[in-house]
């Protein structure tokens, strides 16, 4: 798969990785169930990741913290 500057895509499926990879020899993979070659449900959990983490900070920042 392609990198860009810090951006990870799996090697198993293609998505975009948003957290922390699995690297086996110089592949990268986004879950275990890639990692084996199965099926992943990981496009579901970057679809909720960002506005997550968005939702995180403002709050964070409002808090006065």
């Amino acid at each position: 798969m392609a990198w860009y500057a810090d951006t990870f895509w799996c090697d198993g499926c293609g998505l975009e990785i948003c957290w922390k990879p699995i690297a086996k020899g110089q592949l990268t993979f986004c879950c275990r169930k890639c990692l084996i070659g199965e099926e992943c449900d990981c496009e579901d959990l970057q679809e909720e990741y960002p506005s997550n983490l968005s939702s995180q900070e403002s709050n964070y920042s409002q808090s006065g913290a």
